[in-house]
């Protein structure tokens, strides 16, 4: 099991102020029209992974909003590629879990920082990750379509 600096979760908007979970709800219920997507990049930055997990709410061809939350760990597990990106996924999934419930009727794309190109060292995890996120009746989106992971939880987990 992964020892977390912090168990608090303290979310944020795009403009980096706090914001809470049932805020975030009610922002896309306030909007039939958004689309659902989560996803989950992780950096190493010294001794320290920090993980973001984002939540975005989207509207196709007419844009946005999306909020993220950070997690920080030491735990040298996280040094394997492979496990860290299936941490990722598990982070994604979590958060995806908790828009279910609030959002039954609603589609949810999970989006996985992986590469399906046999070349990045992301494609050996793909077909676990995705299997693992479909087998929920999540959507999983991977590069080069997966905006929430490797776009915008990228930039905040640096």
């Amino acid at each position: 099991m992964i020892k977390w600096k912090s168990n608090k979760v303290h979310w944020h908007n795009a403009d980096s102020e706090p914001t809470t979970l049932d805020h975030i709800v009610d922002v896309i219920k306030s909007n039939d029209l958004y689309e659902i997507h989560v996803g989950c990049d992780s950096h190493k930055r010294g001794q320290t992974y920090i993980f973001a997990i984002v939540i975005a709410g989207y509207v196709q061809r007419r844009g946005g909003t999306f909020y993220f939350h950070r997690k920080r760990s030491t735990d040298s597990s996280l040094s394997s590629i492979p496990f860290r990106l299936m941490k990722e996924a598990e982070l994604a999934l979590e958060i995806a879990h908790e828009l279910k419930e609030r959002f039954p009727s609603k589609n949810i794309n999970v989006h996985l920082d992986l590469n399906p190109d046999k070349r990045f060292a992301s494609s050996k995890v793909l077909t676990n990750a995705v299997s693992w996120v479909n087998s929920f009746g999540y959507n999983a989106i991977v590069k080069p379509n997966s905006w929430a992971s490797s776009g915008l939880a990228d930039a905040f987990a640096k």
